[in-house]
């Protein structure tokens, strides 16, 4: 009997983001509180002869994906061969600033660790993930939060009792992560690193109590770039405050949008715009 395995690969947000430097590298210092949220991706991973991967929906798959990546570094490391049918159920959607992308290497990583008899720690499994992707490591803690500085990869993980309810929207335009730091260095303004940190620890400290009011020190450096490119994402954040939002912020790069109420409401006639409610929680 073929054993097939079902991985359910959580998207995060980001609770704040702050560019405070570009690097010599020509990448870019920044601050953020990465939050896992109950979205997620499925993978179906299928025994097979030969390294393939299907994807159900509206992405496409090239051999850009970042999952042969992981395949490569694992049979380079520990000399072993991955051969597996991995079929990916996209429900985060590809250039929304969710981390869909991360989240489906680490989850698949963390299955090759278990099921390989790999049996990696978690520092052993970061570092793996930071040669696939600055996100990758926040997926890979147990926590569901972390503040990330950086390039995102140096973590201080914590866990979060956040429980108020959280809504995503999604506008029709997919945003380049690329593109989002190139027009940035263009015309946006770099942020203080000790002012951010200083937001981020606020953020961090709401999350852990629970306290609503402690989330208006959001603010995403992105925002106003990215918003001249796709201006549906304000139309989304109005219709998320005319609901009553009391926290509203564009998550990464963009394009996605997520409100953050007092308590949960009815969606009418807003299906194509806001998904299903999300929580601040993992299952």
């Amino acid at each position: 009997m073929v054993e097939v395995e079902i991985v359910k690969s959580y998207a995060k947000i980001n609770l704040g983001l702050w560019i405070t430097e570009k690097r010599s590298d020509n990448y870019h210092n920044i601050v953020t509180v990465f939050h896992k949220i109950g979205l997620y991706d499925t993978l179906t991973i299928y025994p097979s002869e030969q390294f393939e991967i299907v994807c159900i929906g509206n992405a496409s798959i090239t051999k850009d994906n970042i999952l042969y990546k992981v395949k490569e570094l694992v049979e380079k490391k520990f000399r072993i061969p991955i051969n597996y049918k991995i079929e990916i159920r996209k429900n985060i959607p590809v250039g929304s600033g969710l981390g869909g992308a991360s989240s489906n290497a680490a989850y698949f990583l963390k299955f090759l660790s278990e099921k390989r008899g790999l049996n990696l720690s978690q520092e052993e499994l970061i570092k793996i993930g930071e040669q696939i992707g600055s996100d990758v490591p926040f997926f890979l803690l147990k926590e569901n939060a972390a503040i990330a500085t950086g390039k995102g990869e140096i973590l201080e993980p914590f866990h979060s009792s956040f429980q108020y309810p959280l809504i995503l929207g999604f506008p029709d335009c997919q945003i380049l992560t690329q593109w989002a730091y190139q027009e940035f260095d263009r015309v946006g303004t770099l942020y203080k690193f000790s002012e951010a940190y200083r937001k981020a620890s606020t953020i961090a400290d709401a999350l852990q109590n629970n306290n609503l009011e402690g989330l208006s020190e959001i603010e995403n450096s992105f925002e106003p770039v990215v918003i001249k490119k796709c201006p549906q994402i304000q139309e989304v954040k109005d219709i998320l405050s005319s609901l009553g939002a009391r926290i509203l912020s564009m998550s990464g790069s963009g394009s996605a949008v997520y409100g953050i109420f007092e308590r949960m409401i009815l969606l009418e006639n807003f299906g194509e715009v806001l998904k299903p409610t999300a929580f601040l929680k993992m299952e």
